[in-house]
């Protein structure tokens, strides 16, 4: 099979599974009750959950500042549209390119910042500090609420504790011991040319220098605060969706349901994470009584805004910034892995 039948492969199965589970969220659902949780919202409560949306954006493009500092020193503004870009390709564009676009658009921006360097700090940004993050706002929910883990959800939290675990690992050894770990997988690929070996170990080296802010205290302290305050905003955002439709639920409710839809949105789906994303809001919200037409229709606006402001903000700085999605897309699409 090649790499491209590969992708397609992928892309069908994601769209397979959106469909699949819209099916079964819309499946024996009161249209009527929905339409009328719908219509009966407050959506003056949409102004505060929009404005943190922005917020966090604006967090993210800080948190990358410090990040990517040691390579040098990007102007804020650069960075602000890389994400939002990012963010926006994963909206519109398939197979999960959001990630690979941000680190291209910043590229593209500044040629002194490598792809590779770029896409390093992205991949420690989230397989590290986000995971990290929201393991702890997890383990401070089942803290404080009223919540019981069945046995397979304690078999998935372990388990994404353990990827954690490993993620972290990985990147220190990366980033302390760049040139030893590209010599070990030299000497281990014996088997492969010449040119092979030695462009992968360019590549662990190139690599490497999106990681050596690690080796600041000052800035990876800074980077955890970030991201805390990142999380912490995002679940305190959906509270005021739940005041939108008069559900008086504890605060733990939004980071519940922040932790599942994150975990949720990792399982292949279409471009904006359709179903995957309904499915942890709906399973979240009914697990503290709320009637699945309630749930579906508060989940529905909660993707809503999230999808509509990050979109707009990515192409508007996609045109301010005279970058092409199209050209991007195709550049993130060769560098995936097979």
């Amino acid at each position: 099979m090649t790499i491209n039948q590969k992708k397609v492969v992928y892309l069908l199965i994601g769209l397979g599974i959106s469909v699949v589970l819209l099916w079964l969220l819309f499946r024996n659902i009161n249209f009527t009750e929905l339409v009328a949780a719908l219509r009966g919202a407050n959506y003056l409560w949409l102004i505060p959950n929009i404005l943190f949306i922005f917020l966090t954006m604006y967090q993210r493009a800080f948190r990358w500042r410090y990040m990517i500092a040691p390579i040098k020193k990007v102007r804020f503004s650069k960075l602000l549209a890389a994400t939002c870009i990012g963010f926006m390709a994963n909206n519109v564009l398939p197979l999960r390119l959001g990630e690979f676009v941000r680190a291209y658009s910043l590229s593209s921006q500044d040629r002194e910042v490598t792809k590779s360097a770029s896409l390093a700090t992205i991949f420690v940004e989230r397989m590290v500090f986000d995971l990290v993050a929201l393991l702890l706002i997890f383990g401070a929910v089942l803290y404080v609420s009223h919540l019981s883990l069945d046995e397979s959800m304690k078999y998935g939290l372990n388990i994404t504790i353990g990827i954690a675990l490993v993620g972290i690992l990985v990147v220190l050894v990366l980033a302390l011991k760049p040139n030893q770990v590209g010599h070990l997988l030299a000497r281990y690929l014996f088997f492969a040319p010449d040119r092979v070996r030695e462009f992968i170990r360019s590549v662990i080296l190139k690599f490497s220098r999106g990681l050596e802010f690690l080796g600041n205290p000052k800035s990876v302290a800074l980077v955890a605060v970030h991201t805390l305050l990142i999380w912490l905003f995002m679940g305190l955002s959906n509270i005021f969706v739940f005041w939108a439709f008069g559900f008086r639920l504890p605060l733990d409710a939004s980071y519940v349901l922040l932790v599942v839809v994150s975990i949720s949105i990792l399982v292949p789906s279409s471009p904006g994470f359709v179903g995957v994303y309904h499915a942890g809001a709906v399973w979240s919200l009914m697990s503290y009584g709320i009637s699945k037409e309630d749930a579906l229709s508060c989940a529905l606006v909660l993707h809503a805004a999230q999808y509509i402001v990050v979109t707009l903000m990515g192409f508007y700085f996609l045109k301010k910034e005279h970058l092409s999605l199209k050209k991007l897309g195709e550049e993130a699409t060769e560098e995936m892995p097979e």
